[in-house]
C-alpha cells in the first residue's frame, strides 16, 4: 500500500479499513482478516496496525472476541462512516474552503457545480 506523508500510517489504515465497511467489502457482525494477514496486504508493522484497530474498537467499528478475532459491530457500516465523515470535515474541509476562499469561488459557483457533476454520476449509473 502506499501512504501519503500528510498522514499518520495509523489513521491511513483506519480509513482503508473504513472504505472496505462503508463499500460494503466487509459485512457487519463478520470476522475480518487476522492481524498477522492484514500486516501482510497492507505492508505495515503489526504494532502501526494494532494501533489502527484499538481505535476502530474505541469507535465501536470493531470488537475483539477472544481467541476467536476481530468481527466487525452490528452498528459498524454507522460507525465507520460517522468516522469517515467526521475525519473529512476536520481534515478536507477546512483547507477545501480556504482554497475556495483564495480563489473567490462563491457557494452559488459551489453549488452549481454540485449539481451538474451529481447530474452526471446519477445518468452514467443508469
Amino acid at each position: 500500500m502506499e501512504f501519503h506523508k500528510n498522514k499518520p500510517i495509523y489513521l491511513q489504515i483506519v480509513d482503508v479499513i473504513s472504505q472496505k465497511i462503508v463499500t460494503k467489502e466487509w459485512r457487519e457482525e463478520t470476522k475480518i482478516p487476522t492481524v498477522k494477514e492484514l500486516a501482510k496486504e497492507l505492508e505495515v508493522n503489526h504494532n502501526t496496525l494494532m494501533r489502527s484497530l484499538e481505535l476502530l474498537q474505541s469507535e465501536d467499528v470493531l470488537m475483539s472476541k477472544r481467541g476467536v478475532g476481530l468481527f466487525l459491530t452490528k452498528d459498524s457500516y454507522k460507525n465507520a462512516l460517522d468516522l469517515m465523515r467526521r475525519s473529512f470535515y476536520e481534515n478536507q474541509v477546512p483547507e477545501f474552503f480556504s482554497t475556495m476562499n483564495s480563489l473567490k469561488i462563491t457557494l452559488g459557483e459551489l453549488i452549481d457545480l454540485y449539481k451538474t457533476n451529481k447530474r452526471v454520476s446519477e445518468t452514467s449509473l443508469i
